[in-house]
């Protein structure tokens, strides 16, 4: 069965050139239409895709045979090739060239790469969604840099793609994210059923999420648990990839959530467990998320086996905000 998409129009989109586009598509020459969409620098928003995507398939073969020879007539390189490139991509649903895809794959190496994410660029959704419809895998790489693009950069073109990337669980590029990814295949299947359970980590822990994380583990030894679960949210103590050291929009919640499973009732306190989820409070940069994480998780410690540390925290922690939440924690 056929997936059903919704373009709705990018932000940046100029209705008028979007009419322009759908009526050279529906009564223009290939080559007239060609003609418009090549000599445009900024590429072209969703709705226009949409609208290109629409058009029969014998018409959008001949559009894509006109924009071929166009690149190979000229000996396109640089800007005007990716241009191309990106169109043919946007037009060749149900005929991908192989060539094509590699050309569409290294392009989106080379970005993932570059850029943490995309700001208003259409081309990495119009790129990874053609690899996606002929079949092709995207690297963890590419995959977060368009989690992040639909998370930060504002890109819906982004956020349709996000429902057929389920993997990888994380995002690489963090220190936790890519120790935790390099240990999944070895520790078996209720690990990887975890992660997303971590990544879905509301702001306050509850005895409901504590239930099913445990239900997703049941068999596996509580130690084990903490064991293999303290390296990887010591890793995240120190930061993420982001500009500011703060985490990965799509990986932040999954540390919350590692505060929460350690923390939780099934594992008993242990001096490591305290010393962890100090260090989350103290190195965290200003992100709340990770840092109040934190202080909640030593605050429901059993037998108030995190206070003294909270007490250590409240004379150490500058930031206004996290303080506060210290001082609550130690009244509550």
């Amino acid at each position: 069965m056929s997936r059903v998409r919704t373009y709705h129009p990018s932000p940046w989109e100029d209705p008028g050139r979007v009419d322009l586009v759908s009526r050279l598509a529906a009564e223009g020459e290939p080559a007239e239409l060609a003609g418009r969409l090549l000599h445009r620098s900024d590429g072209e928003g969703h709705r226009t895709a949409a609208v290109l995507r629409a058009m029969p398939e014998e018409r959008r073969r001949a559009l894509a045979g006109v924009v071929v020879e166009h690149i190979g007539a000229h000996g396109l390189g640089g800007d005007a090739r990716r241009q191309g490139m990106v169109l043919l991509a946007v037009i060749s649903r149900g005929f991908p060239r192989t060539v094509w895809c590699e050309e569409w794959n290294t392009l989106l190496e080379g970005w993932a790469r570059r850029w943490y994410f995309s700001g208003t660029s259409d081309e990495l959704p119009a790129l990874a969604e053609a690899l996606l419809d002929a079949g092709r895998p995207l690297s963890g790489e590419v995959v977060g840099l368009l989690r992040r693009s639909a998370y930060d950069g504002c890109l819906d073109w982004a956020a349709v793609l996000l429902d057929r990337l389920p993997e990888p669980p994380l995002n690489p590029g963090e220190p936790w994210s890519d120790r935790v990814l390099a240990e999944l295949p070895h520790l078996g299947g209720p690990w990887r059923r975890l992660i997303p359970w971590l990544r879905d980590a509301k702001a306050a822990p509850s005895a409901r999420w504590d239930r099913a994380a445990a239900a997703i583990l049941d068999g596996i030894d509580p130690e084990t648990v903490r064991r293999t679960v303290t390296p990887w949210l010591a890793l995240a103590t120190h930061g993420g990839s982001a500009g500011d050291s703060g985490h990965d929009s799509w990986n932040v919640t999954g540390v919350r959530g590692l505060a929460w499973l350690l923390s939780s009732p099934a594992l008993l306190p242990h001096p490591e467990t305290v010393r962890t989820l100090g260090a989350l409070v103290e190195r965290s940069p200003v992100k709340n998320v990770v840092a109040g994480a934190g202080v909640r998780a030593l605050a429901r410690l059993a037998d108030g086996a995190g206070q003294a540390e909270l007490r250590r925290l409240a004379g150490c922690v500058g930031h206004t905000v996290t303080r506060r939440q210290i001082e609550n924690a130690l009244t509550a």
